[in-house]
């Protein structure tokens, strides 16, 4: 029988056809974000100093960040994904999150007609669908105590989400706690839904955190949302409830009522007023948040802030500084981005 050597024009020919085969079937792909902002904060309090402070930040509108993804077609219309993602800080060079690199993704999965899933560390589905009612990015209602998953990752999760069919889309998310002390203690369940109809879309969320010490105790949390593009301008609100358990308990109200105003196909501005409703209690946040931007280019955009803050009661969150109770904080933001 004879063998063929590695030398042998055949089997160059023979492997050639393999990798061109396997690289039509399959695609990896680098990308990225990086974007930062010059930052002028009022009311910058560090310990009990106080004090107007000038800062270079990561961008408040595009999260700085590198990654892969990767799919290879499975045939009849099924395929495999991957994707790893790490969140940059241009402002001092360092990643994101030194015990999980790969913290804004980590996760392997199927897509297809019937949608996608994923398993790994993953966004939740809030995050993929709810944004086109509140505000999101930095400066955001989901940084409030209780509303975290409006956006967030988790590790050990599956998620579901469904392909649109008739305006509908919609999701499902489970993370698991890994906890010892019981089967569920830490686990994460959220489902969502939008239905879009014209320029009407309307979305709704709901989600439970159990407590990793197996005591029963969760946080809870919905939220409803709803937009119209009149074409000039666009009307968005968003309305959600928390009932915290875990740690010092507590329920609160959140409403975020905004509007988009593209000015051109390269300009434009949000306005948006976000309030967190502390029940039974006057420790209550508001702030109102203005947005402009112009694109340079498809990948290039610069963009501005001015946020107006007050903290009532004992109140005491900041987006910088170490917060006080009762504190206002005025803050001006210029910055630059560039997706690749």
């Amino acid at each position: 029988m004879k063998h063929l050597s590695l030398r042998s024009p055949l089997l160059a020919m023979a492997v050639l056809a393999a990798c061109s085969a396997a690289q039509a079937q399959s695609s990896v792909t680098l990308y990225g974000a990086l974007g930062l902002d010059v930052v002028s904060a009022s009311n910058v309090y560090t310990g009990a100093t106080k004090k107007s402070q000038l800062l270079i930040e990561d961008n408040a509108i595009v999260n700085s960040r590198i990654g892969l993804r990767g799919t290879e077609d499975l045939g009849g219309g099924l395929n495999a994904v991957f994707g790893l993602e790490s969140t940059v800080h241009p402002d001092t060079g360092t990643a994101g999150n030194t015990s999980a690199y790969w913290n804004r993704g980590a996760f392997v999965g199927l897509t297809g007609s019937f949608g996608s899933i994923k398993i790994g560390h993953q966004w939740d589905v809030s995050d993929d669908l709810m944004g086109n009612y509140f505000v999101f990015a930095y400066y955001s209602p989901f940084f409030f105590s209780g509303f975290g998953s409006l956006s967030n990752y988790y590790d050990n999760a599956i998620k579901y989400s469904s392909p649109k069919i008739g305006g509908f889309e919609g999701g499902l998310f489970y993370a698991l706690g890994e906890k010892t002390v019981s089967g569920s203690a830490g686990n994460f369940a959220q489902a969502v839904g939008t239905y879009t109809a014209g320029p009407f879309s309307i979305g709704l969320v709901g989600d439970t955190l159990k407590a990793d010490d197996g005591s029963g105790n969760k946080d809870e949390m919905w939220a409803l949302g709803a937009a119209y593009n009149f074409g000039p301008v666009k009307l968005r609100g968003g309305f959600a409830r928390t009932d915290v358990e875990i740690g010092t308990p507590f329920k609160a109200n959140l409403i975020d009522v905004g509007v988009d105003v593209p000015f051109s196909n390269v300009a434009g501005m949000s306005a948006d007023f976000v309030k967190k409703d502390v029940k039974s209690s006057d420790d209550d946040t508001e702030y109102v948040r203005l947005q402009g931007y112009y694109r340079l280019s498809k990948r290039t955009s610069l963009n501005s802030n001015l946020i107006f803050l007050k903290n009532s009661g004992n109140a005491d969150f900041v987006w910088y500084g170490d917060g006080s109770p009762g504190q206002k904080q005025t803050i001006f933001t210029v910055g630059i981005t560039h997706a690749f």
